[in-house]
């Protein structure tokens, strides 16, 4: 049998590579959720090479005869020093072996200095799983669950809308993100610069003083949204604010951005909420297990 080639994915791989990983992605058994997250091919091979465009994106393949064996990417952020993996995703027949060797060489294509891997796997992949333990990741505590919402199941609000954040705003807006996502991903000076570009915050408010938020952001190709953060000052909720800022930002990303469907990821130490997100036409489709490891020097 034919040996496999490994090698660093260019950008014109990324099309074929997007159709066999959908298909790869098909059985919970096998997913990976940085990788695929519902959309189409097309779409899947955009959102690629809108990150490989901006130098945030790098997948190594396996390939035998010139066809894929096996992939593994990442998605990486050289200022936040994180990058998410994507895969395993494995045919060939010694997938331990092949799986190693994709892993051992994403490595090297990273940029140097990464402090963070995170993986996100279905929770019924259960080889993924084994795979990132035996290489020192952890396991999160909280499974998660993703969530998505199409415009034809979209509730109309009825709400009058929160407004986008003032520069009057901003630094209360600083003091409650910090307050209420402390170690989260983005910083809220980020959040702020990625505003008018990927992203936008709704805000309740009473002049300056923020009372709650949410952060959301459109894919470049216009494809998909997000809504990354809700959060609610403790002595303001229970007024309604929490379902107005969530209507708020389905009505923003899909008559402002205009996506095609909107995707919210929730622990399950919060899935208390899940009545609510039901409850404006979110569905629920994956759960997952995340899983992290700090790498030294």
């Amino acid at each position: 049998m034919e040996e496999l080639v490994y090698q660093a994915a260019r950008r014109d791989d990324y099309q074929r590579l997007a159709e066999w990983l959908v298909q790869m992605s098909q059985k919970p058994d096998q997913h990976c959720l940085h990788t695929w997250s519902g959309q189409s091919a097309e779409e899947l091979h955009q959102e690629l090479l809108s990150y490989w465009d901006e130098s945030e994106l790098c997948y190594v393949m396996a390939l035998r005869s010139g066809q894929p064996a096996g992939a593994m990417g990442s998605e990486y952020d050289q200022e936040l020093r994180r990058a998410w993996l994507h895969g395993p995703h494995v045919t060939a027949e010694d997938w331990e072996a092949t799986a190693g060797q994709l892993f051992t060489r994403l490595l090297v294509e990273l940029p140097v200095g990464m402090r963070q891997l995170d993986a996100y796997l279905n929770v019924e992949n259960t080889r993924g799983r084994r795979f990132y333990l035996q290489r020192g990741f952890q396991e999160r505590e909280h499974l998660s669950y993703d969530f998505q919402l199409i415009p034809d199941e979209r509730v109309v609000s009825g709400h009058q809308g929160c407004l986008p954040l003032g520069k009057e705003q901003r630094t209360s807006f600083k003091q409650l993100y910090r307050a209420l996502f402390p170690a989260t991903y983005y910083s809220a000076e980020r959040v702020m610069g990625m505003i008018g570009r990927s992203h936008q915050v709704l805000v309740v408010a009473e002049w300056e003083k923020v009372l709650g938020f949410a952060v959301v952001k459109a894919e470049k190709s216009q494809s998909e949204g997000e809504i990354q953060f809700i959060g609610v000052r403790e002595d303001c909720r229970r007024k309604g604010y929490g379902r107005r800022l969530l209507l708020s930002a389905i009505d923003w990303l899909l008559d402002e951005a205009r996506v095609s469907s909107i995707f919210l990821n929730v622990s399950d130490e919060k899935l208390h909420a899940r009545s609510l997100y039901e409850s404006v036409g979110f569905r629920l489709r994956f759960a997952g297990v995340g899983l992290q490891k700090t790498l030294v020097g």
